[in-house]
């Protein structure tokens, strides 16, 4: 039985009844792949998609929050770069 009447679209956002959020980040006619907020990423069979209960969402306000923390370590890095150091 078909539970979801919504068609996987990439770039859009979407909410499940468990409250986690998501977008479609790729699509194939057997599969999706979907990434979450926190910047997980899972593959789900397109009969899998159909069985969820989701619904589509506006993109979040800071659709990054799962790159700020990557972003982080590439400042720390940056700020430990001294190359007059090694030239000594």
């Amino acid at each position: 039985m078909r539970e979801n009447q919504i068609e996987p679209v990439v770039g859009q956002w979407y909410r499940d009844v468990d409250d986690r959020i998501f977008e479609v980040v790729a699509s194939d006619e057997d599969s999706i792949e979907i990434q979450f907020y926190d910047g997980d990423v899972e593959e789900l069979e397109m009969d899998i998609w159909d069985e969820l209960a989701v619904i589509a969402i506006a993109e979040p306000n800071d659709a990054s929050g799962p790159f700020d923390e990557f972003e982080d370590e590439l400042n720390i890095l940056a700020e430990d770069y001294h190359p007059r150091q090694w030239s000594a």
